[in-house]
């Protein structure tokens, strides 16, 4: 019987650029650094019908995969989102999965890279990639997922279902990640820079002036946000 799954693994920062085929297992070990680019990288180098983006924190569900896989069989779809569970208490989401029930162009806010599945053909025909400017390794480490899906959803027009399982865990602790808020901010304030609707200014507004604990001040989110959403008009 022919693999139905199979692994890319990329391994960065290592010495040099090299390449390993295992059955069922490609590991590839490169020098450069940064999330966004680990992922245009497994999607350079994958040749199955979809690709999962995963994260090395998270851990697999390996008895719900093969009914994922029949799913995608016979999906008509371009991307399946799936549901991840918490780590520290597996009966319990990662995230309010209930607020997924809106409009693609506020989802875009709302996903996570790790929830989704997509068609291999159609990111390639469609030239779609992980903004490099975007994620851990870079200056702005987030909201690459968020821009991938706007640019495969909204843009592109992608087609998508939600699926209703939790096919793999990830860590709700929040003493458990490294965050800095600032840097966060000023991701945000790309993203919506590079969406470019005449919503993004008021989104932007809002994420100022909402109510946080993440001990930044209000004029500061805000500068930090809008000078990135101005520098990002004139980013490739």
């Amino acid at each position: 019987m022919p693999l139905r799954v199979s692994f890319l693994v990329i391994s960065q920062l290592e010495l040099k650029d090299e390449f390993y085929d295992f059955e069922g297992i490609k590991v590839f070990k490169c020098r450069e650094k940064g999330l966004s680019k680990s992922r245009n990288l497994a999607l350079r180098e994958c040749n199955s019908e979809w690709i999962w983006f995963q994260d090395d924190d998270i851990h697999l569900l390996t008895n719900r995969i093969p009914m994922l896989v029949d799913c995608l069989d016979s999906l008509d779809k371009d991307m399946l989102l799936v549901k991840v569970a918490s780590l520290e208490d597996p009966t319990k989401p990662f995230k309010d999965y209930g607020r997924y029930s809106v409009f693609a162009r506020f989802l875009a806010f709302r996903i996570s890279s790790i929830e989704i599945v997509a068609k291999v053909s159609f990111l390639r025909k469609n030239n779609l990639k992980f903004d490099e400017n975007l994620g851990l390794g870079s200056a702005l480490p987030s909201c690459e997922e968020n821009l991938f899906f706007y640019q495969s959803v909204i843009e592109n027009k992608a087609h998508f279902k939600l699926y209703d399982q939790s096919v793999c865990l990830h860590t709700t602790l929040v003493e458990n990640r490294s965050i800095d808020y600032k840097a966060r901010y000023r991701a945000k304030g790309y993203l919506l820079g590079k969406m470019r609707n005449l919503t993004s200014p008021l989104v932007l507004f809002w994420w100022a002036i909402r109510g946080s604990n993440d001990g930044i001040s209000r004029g500061l989110r805000l500068r930090l946000m809008l000078n990135e959403y101005i520098s990002s008009f004139f980013t490739n």
